[in-house]
């Protein structure tokens, strides 16, 4: 689990880069500022539902400068669960729509990991669309550069 985080919190991080690099914050589509906002509000909340933290709004929009305090805050809540707490061990959390529930930490870490790929690829497409390289978030690609 330590290595899928890692892997998700450097490619947030590098995504990040772009959103903070020169004068491409003036063509990257809002849309895209909305998604990488999502993918941390929503690792905020989950790591939230874990810790018995606040409920947030997962669909905040942070300005750019702010994106990489939180996506450092959010990896290291989560390292801190992985080291106190049982990967089996399971949350009782209340969704959205005020439904309770429960999963295993391990169920809700792939989540927010697989969530968070899905949104990355969206922004991906996004960057292309606007002539920005995106950045490769291909976990194999990942294992190669470590």
């Amino acid at each position: 689990m330590k290595e899928i985080l890692q892997y998700s919190h450097e490619t947030n991080l590098e995504i990040i880069s772009k959103f903070n690099d020169g004068d491409l914050h003036y063509v990257i589509a809002e849309s895209s500022k909305k998604l990488i906002s999502h993918i941390l509000n929503s690792q905020t909340l989950w790591n939230n539902r874990i810790t018995d933290g606040e409920v947030i709004d997962v669909w905040k929009v942070w300005e750019p400068e702010k994106l990489k305090e939180i996506e450092e805050r959010n990896y290291q809540v989560a390292l801190e669960i992985l080291e106190e707490r049982e990967l089996d061990e399971n949350i009782s959390f209340s969704d959205t729509k005020n439904e309770s529930h429960q999963n295993s930490i391990s169920d809700i870490i792939f989540h927010v990991v697989n969530r968070a790929t899905y949104y990355r690829g969206q922004i991906a497409a996004e960057f292309r669309e606007k002539k920005i390289e995106p950045v490769s978030a291909d976990f194999v690609s990942y294992k190669r550069k470590a």
